[in-house]
């Protein structure tokens, strides 16, 4: 079952901001601890009210960057404190488009996000971007500083398919996100990215299936669900999909 996702669009709009730094730490795991994490938890935890009866659903983010890849350097080097920038919708459904800011310090994140209608995201890809110098929304004002000062351009698709788990205490979020594909290059950065287009060409970003575990919560997390995230010879990662997908576009 295909969601609509516009059925959560007034709850988003009523929180649009996560209103303090987060912890999160990431795994890289193979498709079996993906399994078994997977089977402990469904056991223990609730979906996040977005996931379809399997329990999962398809994401798509398009992310920013300066014409010299600021923020994919800053990735690279390892820099502690650093932004991204992405538009991103769900199950290819249109009723409900984010525009995002994530900030990153060290092993902490902020998220920032507003909505936009496809035709504000069509005109942004458009390279049009007036409309947003007046808008409401601060994020939005930010935006247009960003397009037109620093030089924020389309550089690449992430798809990826999301299983998620929500528990209340400790705000936990966990998500094990497969089957992560990128955009294959177009032959020029300059080509406009179809965003909207379900059937792009795109390619395997781990062909050995591997997946990725984000653990986020917000002062601690519970014992019990630790023990279960626990991935034997495994450390924290510092893996980002963006960079990762960056090798193909």
């Amino acid at each position: 079952m295909i969601l609509n996702f516009k059925q959560k669009k007034q709850k988003e709009e009523k929180d649009l901001t996560e209103s303090k730094y987060r912890n999160e730490y990431k795994h890289v795991i193979n498709k079996a601890q993906a399994f078994i994490i997977k089977s402990k938890l469904k056991a223990l935890l609730k979906s996040d009210g977005f996931a379809d009866e399997n329990g999962e659903y398809f994401i798509r983010s398009l992310y920013f960057d300066t014409y010299d890849n600021r923020a994919l350097a800053e990735k690279l080097e390892g820099v502690p404190f650093r932004d991204k920038y992405r538009i991103r919708f769900y199950n290819h459904d249109t009723s409900l488009i984010k525009f995002e800011n994530k900030v990153k310090h060290f092993n902490s994140t902020l998220k920032v996000f507003c909505t936009l209608t496809k035709q504000e995201a069509e005109q942004i890809l458009n390279g049009d971007y007036d409309f947003l110098r007046g808008a409401e929304e601060p994020l939005k004002r930010r935006m247009y500083q960003e397009f037109t000062g620093d030089g924020l351009v389309p550089k690449s698709i992430v798809d990826y398919t999301r299983t998620p788990f929500v528990y209340p205490h400790g705000n936990v979020r966990i998500t094990i996100d497969s089957d992560i594909r990128s955009l294959v290059s177009q032959g020029s950065q300059n080509s406009r990215i179809d965003i909207f287009n379900p059937n792009i060409p795109t390619v395997s970003v781990f062909p050995d299936e591997r997946c990725v575990l984000e653990v986020k919560y917000d002062e601690y997390i519970p014992e019990f669900i630790h023990k279960i995230i626990q991935i034997e010879n495994s450390m924290t990662s510092s893996m980002s999909k963006y960079a990762a997908c960056r090798r193909f576009v």
